[in-house]
């Protein structure tokens, strides 16, 4: 995933334990986050925003808005977000121009609508979502689906005209994917823009939450244009489990079209069963049982590491093959770039990372939650450092500066790469393995 932003030789192992704050370590790709103000002629800092979206656009929340549960075009959904680790949307009612939660305080309307809202003289297109507040069961939220593949950029205004702060977050499919948090105060604005390779079905959230009270009619503007990029442009994979070929391998069918095959430790196949994803909307997981794992033999390309790289996947792990640690995805040779995550027995359980400098291999560790329940693991490396997230937040990270380049091998699903195939580790569930190129905040 490239983001364009808008604000505008192993040697000895080095080990950070722990989460250990850097600068710009919670920074989202949308580039700077600057608080913004509101002047007397209706601009942000001085910048008339838009009123709708321009060519070539595909949504844009605000015009979209029609007082139906899809908008104008069927592009949106107006949520109840039950947060995590519910990981539930539940549809709004439609209302006599609005969508209304579970909790009638949470509601969905537009400026067209209510041009003399507050926010409206900043964002005079925008939609006007109110919180009810923290103590709700779920924080409004909008949904955009991506009909097919493509590079979308995804563009964003917000202002909170009074009450408490708001955080905006924007996310990928469930929180834990998160691409951008800002807090919002009242009487100031955020800005930012994002371009990322859509997946067929990928859904692109906005949610309003409340840091204590809520805040009536905060303006929300999402626009969704065509990044006019070919796509896949920065998508290394993909891998899902709803399509099973032949009931041994799952393909890659969003990226490169590469198949990754369940092995044995003897080298023959085995079959993949599906299981229930980490939510419904994620459709199916595959289980990799203990003593074997998922292998590409053909087609791929190494995942390429010359610049910052973002890995993720949830897993489910069930149980440590043989008591010791459960490789969970592996690209990490002698040579070249890659990485290596895996889990460790505790208790408490640890997650850990390696990857490799020019001249060392170094890993870092931090608390992973107690096994046998969906996670969310996400690897960052950049020029700078190295991370890793687990369910949203940081867990661990280090100031390093990895080895830029392509990794060495294909990687292994279940098994530490360099390790024979008799020693595959992980025995679980896995499901939406990324490799992305860019750098994605961890909360």
């Amino acid at each position: 995933m490239v983001l364009t932003t808008r604000s505008i030789m192993p040697g000895a192992v080095i080990c950070a334990l722990g989460a250990l704050v850097v600068s710009g370590c919670n920074e989202s790709l949308f580039g700077a986050h600057h608080s913004t103000t509101v002047d007397a002629a209706g601009g942000i800092d001085g910048e008339i925003v838009p009123g709708v979206c321009t060519a070539p656009c595909v949504a844009d929340a605000g015009a979209e808005f029609d007082g139906t549960a899809g908008g104008l075009h069927g592009h949106w959904r107006y949520l109840d977000d039950a947060r995590s680790p519910q990981r539930t949307w539940n549809p709004m009612t439609v209302g006599t121009g609005e969508m209304r939660g579970a909790d009638p305080k949470n509601r969905v309307t537009s400026c067209a609508l209510h041009s003399d809202a507050p926010a409206c003289t900043a964002l005079p297109g925008a939609l006007l979502i109110s919180s009810s507040g923290a103590s709700s069961a779920a924080d409004p939220a909008i949904e955009f689906k991506a009909p097919t593949g493509q590079v979308i950029k995804l563009s964003l205004h917000a202002f909170v005209p009074a009450g408490d702060d708001q955080t905006i977050r924007m996310y990928r499919n469930s929180r834990e994917d998160v691409l951008f948090t800002k807090l919002a105060m009242a009487g100031t604005a955020i800005a930012d823009e994002i371009t990322v390779d859509a997946l067929p079905g990928d859904r692109f959230l906005v949610a309003v939450a409340p840091t204590g009270n809520g805040a009536a009619d905060v303006g929300i503007q999402l626009f969704v244009t065509d990044a006019g990029k070919p796509f896949p442009s920065s998508c290394q994979l993909a891998l899902r489990f709803d399509d099973v070929a032949s009931g041994n391998s799952v393909t890659d069918l969003l990226c490169l079209g590469d198949a990754f095959t369940h092995l044995k430790a003897t080298g023959t196949t085995a079959q993949i069963f599906q299981t229930p994803a980490p939510y419904i909307l994620l459709g199916s997981s595959g289980r990799v049982e203990g003593g074997t794992y998922l292998h590409e033999f053909a087609n791929m390309r190494p995942i390429d590491y010359s610049g910052d790289v973002t890995v993720q996947l949830w897993a489910n792990l069930a149980s440590f093959v043989g008591g010791g640690r459960a490789s969970v995805f592996s690209d990490l040779g002698s040579s070249g770039g890659g990485v290596e995550l895996a889990i460790l027995p505790g208790p408490p359980e640890m997650v850990t990372v390696t990857t490799r400098t020019a001249t060392a291999t170094v890993q870092i560790q931090g608390n992973h939650p107690p096994i046998g329940a969906w996670h969310f693991l996400r690897v960052v490396r950049t020029a700078a450092n190295l991370r890793v997230c687990v369910d949203g937040a940081l867990a661990a990270t280090m100031d390093t500066t990895p080895f830029r380049g392509p990794a060495s091998h294909l990687p292994d699903l279940g098994k530490d790469l360099v390790l024979p195939m008799d020693q595959a580790s992980f025995d679980g569930e896995l499901d939406d393995v990324r490799a992305l190129t860019g750098a994605l905040p961890c909360e």
